[in-house]
């Protein structure tokens, strides 16, 4: 199933059922809702999904956690900083808390931060959580990166912070794990983002050092999911500007007028300007 957060012709919002091209609207006044387990019966109405204006799947979340689980990425980090992975990552999965308030959906734009002139997108796959601190679905996500700005605020040893919390896209709908080829605790599909529409990068999403059944286990441990909570992959190997150079075959740092797109089969395209 895959399920939409939307605003209707009129303005008003709603979560609805992807039939075709059509949206029908479910009784859940919101995904959260839905997520718990209330309003999944149909009210009988539908759009045309051209008609309707997408949301991220879960605009306002309780909380997101991204994580960093795909070994390539790490390590291209760390030699860009002349180290190497410490060992504490291989022993459990490392996560940061993003900022719920600053959530994007398909299509939203997102303003480049005055303070940083290198930003970056990353390629990501999100897990939404539903009742029983289950897995309920799977989004696109993209969490924009101000470089300048986390690597000097790292310095000091906490972080990232204003260097990840302006804008984390998610989108463009929310995907039953039935839907999609989930094996062994890791999704079995690849991933592209292009910019102004030529790609830049191609990667398996199958990749993932940490399956998704243990990021639930360690994002729950000691404490409680609720509803809504997103989980970020973190970055695919090769899933940003920061790993790929960031010049590759002419292109730099996101500046407004870019446009950046991040696909995979059955997750969908999510779309987003800068400006």
């Amino acid at each position: 199933m895959r399920l939409v957060s939307f605003r209707d012709p009129a303005g008003a919002p709603g979560v609805g059922r992807l039939d075709g091209d059509d949206v029908v609207v479910l009784e859940a006044p919101a995904m959260r809702d839905w997520l718990r387990g209330d309003g999944r019966g149909e009210t009988g109405q539908a759009h045309a999904l051209a008609g309707v204006t997408l949301l991220a799947p879960v605009p306002e979340p309780p909380s997101v956690r991204d994580f960093f689980a795909f070994e390539g990425h790490v390590a291209a980090g760390w030699r860009r900083r002349g180290g190497e992975i410490p060992q504490a990552w291989f022993d459990a999965p490392t996560f940061y808390f993003s900022n719920p308030a600053s959530i994007c959906g398909p299509g939203e734009p997102v303003r480049r931060p005055a303070a940083t002139r290198e930003l970056d997108f990353e390629l990501e796959i999100a897990a939404v959580i539903g009742a029983g601190g289950e897995i309920a679905g799977f989004t696109l996500l993209n969490d924009f990166s101000a470089r300048d700005v986390q690597r000097a605020e790292m310095t000091v040893g906490l972080g990232p912070a204003k260097g990840k919390d302006f804008a984390t896209a998610l989108g463009p709908w929310l995907v039953t794990p039935d839907e999609l080829p989930l094996s062994d605790g890791r999704l079995r599909l690849e991933a592209t983002v292009s910019v102004n529409g030529a790609e830049l990068s191609r990667s398996d999403a199958s990749a993932q050092h940490f399956s998704w059944p243990e990021l639930v286990a360690h994002a729950a441990r000691d404490t409680r999911l609720r509803p809504g909570d997103v989980l970020g992959s973190g970055t695919l190997n090769g899933g940003c500007l920061l790993e790929l150079g960031p010049v590759v075959d002419g292109e730099r740092w996101l500046e407004p007028g870019d446009t950046v797109t991040i696909a995979a089969p059955g997750l969908g395209e999510l779309t987003t300007p800068i400006v």
